[in-house]
């Protein structure tokens, strides 16, 4: 039994062996000695070759469930394995599942960002702007609730945006935008509507008088300089504001009016605030029919220059002419240039138009020399989008090449609004002008932005005093002492002067006390065609 516990297999062979020798033995010695001991012996023997084979089957049996709870342990491990497996290839895709849905909720709020806001300066866009005007139309239509929208456009952006390039002009709606977001009551929504608009809705109660000065504050925020890259640009803003229900009940009728509002403070000369009334709908109507036609004004010969007389007041002499542009459409008739000249802005037309009123002075101006030996000066109108164009100075060079005219003979007239987009640029191209021999004339000096620096700054030699300080010179004395010390203070500084409007004998009088240089006016001439022009020679004015 020991040796069968001990070896198992081998030791139950082994016992086997031994037990069949002494079996065998034993009945040898029980047939030949007839010994009854010799029987129990056998007898014993096979007891215990049964006991080993029980003990045997006994062991196999155990070690059947052993290698049975072995294979089961074995296959579980597997299992638990496969388990382990499959645990960390979920935990893998719920990462990535995680990764994406958190990658799926940042593009979806990237593309609402995208949607909804402006990436130059963080605002709202018209997209956003325009649900939360529908979310009010629907809120308040039965409550008989107002709001209103307030158009803003930036005066002359796009002369800064092409001269100084789109960088600039980034950093400058960066600017307005802050400076108009930290002005806005807490209640109102301010957003960019495009280019260089922005659109506010005002939703609180309010009278006329309460929303004119609210908008009026905004303006005036707009109207400090911005320092950009060393240099500071001063950006002015046109208002219009629209409201609802009055102006209308849809969010596409609020923003057309108050863009109509907005066109009609251009109009009015720009920097100003206006409040949408039925009329303008009609203006701006009659302007958009202007727009085709007015493009090809030029090619159709519809275009034509008058030129106004300016006279020396010690010398009683012709002293030059200021071009006039004009149009005479076939459609339209004689369309004013106080219409047709804000057309020609809004839609790109000034530049090409300008350098044609340039040209066609250019060669006049030779004519009108070469038939009287007059050498005197053209003064032509130069727009602030013309100059601050970055091939002004090179069209320049081409149309006196082109005519032969010589620079001495002309003078280019700007108007203070030069200054809003770029004093330093303004001051460098017409330092240029200066120095190809063409004499420079502020224009409508007092009307705009205007202060004396300004003439320190630029290089002027002459100043046009403006219409409205001439006329009234007979009846107002402050006026009289307003236009004497411009003059006084304008000479010292070795600038002539030019008074715009002179229309009768008590204004002419005036002047010449002051000691006005010339005069430019109906008094001694109104504008003329080219083919009159050789007559004003051969009258002297009195």
């Amino acid at each position: 039994i020991l040796i069968v516990q001990s070896l198992n297999k081998k030791g139950f062979y082994a016992v086997l062996v031994m037990s069949v020798l002494q079996i065998i033995a034993s009945i040898v010695v029980m047939i030949r000695f007839s010994d009854n001991f010799a029987l129990n012996g056998l007898v014993t023997t096979i007891l215990s070759l049964i006991i080993v084979c029980i003990i045997l089957a006994y062991n196999r049996r155990v070690e059947q469930e052993i290698e049975r709870v072995a294979a089961k342990t074995e296959e579980l491990e597997q299992v638990n394995s496969d388990l382990k497996k499959r645990e960390e290839e979920t935990k893998r895709q719920n990462t990535l599942l995680s990764e994406y849905n958190r990658a799926m909720k940042e593009n979806e709020e990237r593309l609402y960002q995208m949607n909804h806001f402006d990436t130059v300066t963080g605002l709202p866009n018209r997209v956003k702007i325009t649900d939360r005007m529908d979310l009010l139309i629907s809120l308040l239509s039965n409550k008989n609730m107002p709001f209103a929208l307030i158009y803003v456009d930036l005066d002359n952006f796009k002369t800064i945006n092409d001269s100084m390039g789109h960088k600039v002009g980034d950093m400058i709606l960066q600017a307005a935008a802050t400076r108009l977001t930290s002005s806005i009551d807490s209640e109102d929504m301010i957003g960019r509507w495009g280019g260089d608009e922005f659109a506010i809705i005002v939703q609180r109660q309010f009278t006329d008088e309460d929303m004119l000065n609210y908008v009026e504050s905004l303006r005036d925020t707009l109207t400090k300089p911005f320092a950009i890259e060393d240099s500071e640009y001063t950006v002015t803003a046109s208002f219009g504001v629209s409201f609802f229900p009055q102006d209308g009940t849809t969010s596409a009728d609020l923003i057309k009016c108050a863009e109509t509002a907005m066109y009609k403070a251009k109009e009015y000369g720009k920097n100003m605030v206006q409040f949408y009334r039925k009329e303008m709908k009609d203006d701006i109507m009659r302007k958009i029919k202007y727009e085709s036609r007015l493009l090809n004004a030029i090619k159709n010969r519809e275009l034509y220059l008058c030129f106004q007389p300016q006279y020396d007041m010690k010398e009683r002499k012709l002293r030059g002419f200021e071009a006039l542009c004009r149009w005479n459409s076939e459609k339209f008739g004689e369309v004013p240039p106080t219409e047709f000249i804000p057309v020609a802005e809004s839609v790109g037309f000034i530049v090409p138009l300008g350098e044609w009123v340039l040209e066609s002075a250019c060669l006049a101006m030779n004519r009108i020399k070469e038939a009287t030996g007059w050498n005197g000066v053209m003064s032509v109108n130069i727009s602030a989008v013309q100059l601050m164009s970055p091939m002004f100075m090179q069209s320049v060079h081409r149309i006196i090449k082109k005519t032969g005219i010589d620079p001495k003979n002309l003078e280019f007239e700007v108007t203070e609004s030069v200054m809003v987009s770029n004093v330093d640029y303004a001051v460098k191209v017409l330092q240029e002008v200066s120095d190809l021999g063409i004499t420079v004339a502020l224009d409508d000096f007092g009307t705009g932005y205007s202060s004396l620096n300004y003439l320190r700054q630029l290089p002027i030699h002459v100043l046009k005093i403006d219409k409205s300080f001439v006329d009234d010179l007979p009846i107002k004395n402050t006026q009289r002492l307003m236009v004497g010390s411009i003059i006084g203070l304008v000479h010292q500084m070795k600038i002539r002067v030019i008074a715009e409007g002179v229309d009768d004998r008590r204004q002419l009088d005036i002047l010449t006390k002051y000691q006005c240089d010339y005069v430019q006016g109906n008094i001694w001439g109104r504008p003329v065609m080219e083919q009159e022009v050789e007559a004003l020679f051969a009258t002297k004015p009195v």
